[in-house]
């Protein structure tokens, strides 16, 4: 029997472990942004396969309305936006650390604030990076020490 539990992630954002998830099954979605190969079919019907350069990738994130990473985030957001020092690219790390599986994004932004909906009830902040490299490794709890890289 296999098993999961979000209780086994950890996702950090510059080193600073972001908490205060939403509620849902897609509170972390990382992707990249293109095809890691395409092809082509000649008129011979040889086929031709371009591997992709572009290891880019998109992050969103979904956090609570009353989670303090909004206000980490934030500030991080205000520094790229040329408030503070100077630009400083983000780095995100994420883990599951029951399952091993890994997702690594470095020189990245954040793509816009997130929008600050209000009501009765509280609400989702949803926060999206870009990033310039995304690595992804599925991991398995059954072959420790297995890792590449």
């Amino acid at each position: 029997m296999k098993t999961y539990s979000f209780l086994n992630t950890v996702f950090l954002v510059n080193g600073v472990e972001i908490t205060g998830f939403a509620d849902g099954d897609d509170v972390i979605n990382m992707e990249r942004r293109t095809d890691s190969a395409t092809d082509k079919i000649g008129a011979d019907g040889n086929m031709m396969v371009s591997l992709s350069a572009d290891f880019s990738g998109e992050v969103t994130i979904k956090l609570q309305q009353t989670s303090s990473s909004n206000k980490y985030l934030t500030k991080l957001l205000n520094v790229q936006e040329g408030r503070g020092v100077a630009f400083k690219p983000v780095k995100l790390f994420f883990q599951d650390t029951y399952r091993r599986d890994i997702g690594s994004g470095s020189l990245g932004y954040i793509k816009k604030p997130a929008a600050m909906t209000r009501g009765q009830n509280g609400q989702t902040a949803e926060w999206s990076f870009v990033v310039e490299r995304l690595d992804l490794l599925c991991g398995d709890p059954g072959l420790l020490g297995s890792f590449i890289g």
